[in-house]
């Protein structure tokens, strides 16, 4: 389809086409709802479109979608969220999706959701976050339409006020034809294998010799002195409430000076959820970096270790939420 085949198609079917369109990229599905927003734009900026019907359907059609995710947070907890951030295995850390989403959450509340759909990643992490620290069904409408609304808006009206542009960007693309198709898929498998390559770079720079979960069982039988550090996220920790005994649960954004010099004359073994989650291996290079030596990842993670049905014991994360924000405290034994 070409281009111009493209405006006229969303002349005809844009009421219906935008809030699909709007709803794929709120479950992660990476379909151009932003280029075609900008196209309704131009056409609303002719008199061929209305705006206000447009964002109405794709309000209508984002809050059910959203609502849906906000009360599988709320009824189901912090494992939807777990489950939700296998979609960010593109980022250069599987496990950023669910790091970035909770340190936005924790420090702007609900007020996270008025900019999260401009945000890869936390559009589709963000409701079911707001359900599980329990912000009101009200408060959770109110935040998440005005995001909507903002998100939208602002592509509708970027269309419509460089609306001579767009159409003349449209001929020109027309008059390219099938070359132009070619270019963009050209473009789309580079930017994939881009993201790939940066990936098993990353991976490849972050490898160092892991401790396998038996390993660290038998130093611990033989009563060796083995600093244990759990680097979940709060979330992680309410998913699966369990640690590994003697451990001891430190952020890995909380590892300053202090910390540092404390860990220096010991052995260290870092752990975090699962296999996916590279936050041990990134902060065991970081210590390294600092003239830590002894310092190794636990392969597998925590989930590696439960596996092979190793002693753990039952922890409790409070988890308060005033306002919207969430305030996490120490994991105690239960």
């Amino acid at each position: 389809m070409s281009p111009a085949d493209s405006l006229q198609f969303l002349d005809r079917y844009g009421v219906v086409i935008l809030p699909a369109l709007a709803v794929a990229e709120q479950i992660g599905i990476p379909l151009p709802a932003v280029p075609a927003l900008l196209a309704v734009g131009a056409l609303a900026a002719h008199g061929r479109i209305s705006i206000p019907l447009v964002l109405g359907a794709i309000s209508v059609a984002a809050l059910a979608i959203d609502f849906v995710w906000y009360e599988l947070g709320r009824r189901r907890g912090a494992r939807v969220l777990v489950r939700l951030c296998q979609l960010c295995q593109l980022s250069l850390e599987a496990d950023s999706c669910l790091r970035r989403a909770e340190s936005t959450f924790a420090r702007y509340g609900a007020r996270s959701m008025l900019a999260a759909k401009f945000i890869p990643g936390l559009t589709t992490v963000m409701p079911p976050l707001a359900g599980v620290f329990a912000v009101t069904r009200g408060r959770f409408a109110l935040y998440d339409l005005a995001g909507v609304l903002l998100w939208a808006g602002t592509w509708l009206a970027l269309g419509y006020f460089f609306s001579d542009a767009i159409v003349l960007i449209t001929a020109k693309a027309s008059a390219l034809g099938r070359m132009l198709g070619l270019i963009i898929v050209t473009a789309f498998a580079g930017y994939i294998l881009v993201k790939y390559g940066r990936r098993r770079l990353f991976l490849r720079k972050l490898r160092t010799a892991p401790v396998s979960p038996e390993a660290l069982k038998r130093r611990l039988d033989a009563g060796d002195d083995v600093t244990i550090i759990d680097l979940r996220t709060a979330l992680d920790v309410e998913a699966t409430p369990y640690a590994i005994p003697g451990g001891r649960w430190l952020a890995a954004d909380a590892i300053d000076e202090h910390e540092v010099e404390l860990l220096r004359s010991r052995d260290v073994v870092l752990y975090c959820a699962s296999p996916n989650d590279t936050a041990s291996a990134r902060v065991a290079l970081q210590l390294k970096h600092t003239g830590i030596s002894r310092v190794r990842p636990l392969e597998g993670g925590l989930a590696a270790w439960m596996a092979l049905n190793l002693p753990v014991r039952a922890v409790q994360l409070p988890v308060a939420v005033a306002d919207g924000r969430s305030r996490s405290a120490q994991p105690t034994a239960a």
